[in-house]
């Protein structure tokens, strides 16, 4: 039998903001201490959706609520990746994609649907067409998951798929542990060490900027791509402390955050500017931006929020925010 909890936010309608401070330091309160954290994504309403590799955690600005395998229908707590388009969220795990639709929670997996793999790497949606990568290929999914880019139907060398985006010619970009791939109008290449100025063949991280640069993430520097070619940054040339790139994100004055373990930079256009987040050192894992232009900057001593126009989060639901779970 399916049951559903209406988990409510009861909050007034307005803007919750710490405009007085450019950072905010989460404390060990809140769920989101100790836990790894893969993605974060902002609905309509406000409301932030942080994956974990222990569960879902949705928060308002002052309060969270965690899901997982025990209180909802998610097939893993292992959340790799989040994408929400109008009222329909998707979420990649290890054991599978939920999709929540009108709070209509529905599970695919490979003995359910043609997914080649549970493990949903990444998820990117265009035009109204969802582009899964898998840890077994690409996949288009509208109406049914179709297998477009593969080992088995294109004899490609990796199809493990860890980073996906879209650049504004309509051309999907793919990285691997074996080099970078586009793909478009069924048409695919591969960019190694050996055929491009790739600086590494591990490409973690792939940002478009709205001048429709690329911006790949490598074990060894950052490289853009424009139609006047490639340009390498590193330690050389950037405020870099290591060349190994942990995350590359944009917010939206189009500035784009570079993260790695000893560090975080921007780039605003022209120059690079260099950011000392606290006296006290700690490894970055992972930088995130969320819809209000918040920096989520994850560490191995705790998750600092920071923005330089003051932390804020919003509910703009007239009286209150909903999560609805199913199970």
């Amino acid at each position: 039998m399916k049951h559903a909890l209406l988990i409510l936010f009861i909050i007034p309608a307005h803007l919750f903001s710490q405009t007085n401070s450019k950072k905010l330091f989460l404390d060990k309160k809140s769920p989101l201490s100790k836990k790894s954290i893969t993605t974060i994504t902002t609905d309509a309403t406000g409301l932030n959706w942080i994956g974990t590799l222990e569960g879902l955690i949705c928060y308002n600005g002052q309060r969270w609520i965690t899901l997982n395998t025990e209180n909802s229908k998610l097939p893993s707590n292992k959340i790799l990746c989040i994408a929400i388009e109008n009222n329909t969220k998707y979420i990649g795990t290890t054991g599978g994609l939920l999709v929540i639709k009108n709070n209509d929670w529905e599970v695919f997996t490979t003995t359910n649907s043609k997914l080649p793999s549970n493990k949903i790497r990444k998820i990117k949606i265009n035009k109204g067409v969802v582009w899964i990568a898998t840890s077994a290929g690409l996949i288009r999914y509208k109406h049914d998951f179709e297998v477009v880019l593969s080992k088995i139907k294109n004899n490609i060398d990796d199809d493990d798929f860890i980073a996906l985006n879209f650049d504004y010619d309509e051309t999907v970009w793919l990285g691997t542990n074996n080099g970078l791939y586009s793909y478009t109008n069924d048409i695919w290449r591969v960019f190694t060490t050996q055929n491009s100025s790739l600086p590494n063949n591990h490409v973690w991280s792939i940002v478009v900027d709205n001048q429709n640069k690329k911006w790949i993430g490598t074990k060894k520097g950052i490289v853009t791509i424009t139609d006047d070619g490639w340009v390498l940054f590193n330690k050389r040339n950037t405020p870099l402390k290591t060349n190994i790139i942990k995350s590359i994100v944009c917010d939206g004055y189009d500035r784009v955050w570079v993260s790695t373990e000893k560090g975080v930079i921007s780039y605003e256009g022209d120059s690079w500017r260099k950011y000392r987040l606290k006296k006290q050192r700690s490894l970055i894992i992972n930088l995130f931006v969320d819809a209000f232009d918040n920096k989520w900057i994850h560490t191995s001593n705790n998750i600092i929020v920071f923005n330089d126009e003051g932390v804020e989060f919003k509910n703009n639901i007239t009286n209150e925010n909903s999560v609805v779970v199913s199970k």
